[in-house]
């Protein structure tokens, strides 16, 4: 079974980016996120549902 809640360096796994990408998106709020006992965890729907929904919009605004 696959987790559902990832922490900042697995999240920077799971999308190939580094860690300190991963946290600047959290300080500008760019990526979806919760705090749990102080500490950040990712909820890998919502962030799949993030990747699918910048992609539209990329692909939309390659068109306009």
């Amino acid at each position: 079974m696959e987790k559902r809640f990832l922490n900042v360096p697995e999240v920077a796994v799971y999308l190939g980016f580094s860690i300190s990408a991963i946290r600047k998106w959290v300080r500008r709020g760019t990526i979806p996120f919760n705090k749990v006992n102080g500490g950040i965890r990712f909820d890998i729907e919502r962030v799949n549902q993030w990747i699918q929904k910048d992609t539209a919009n990329k692909l939309r605004s390659n068109y306009n």
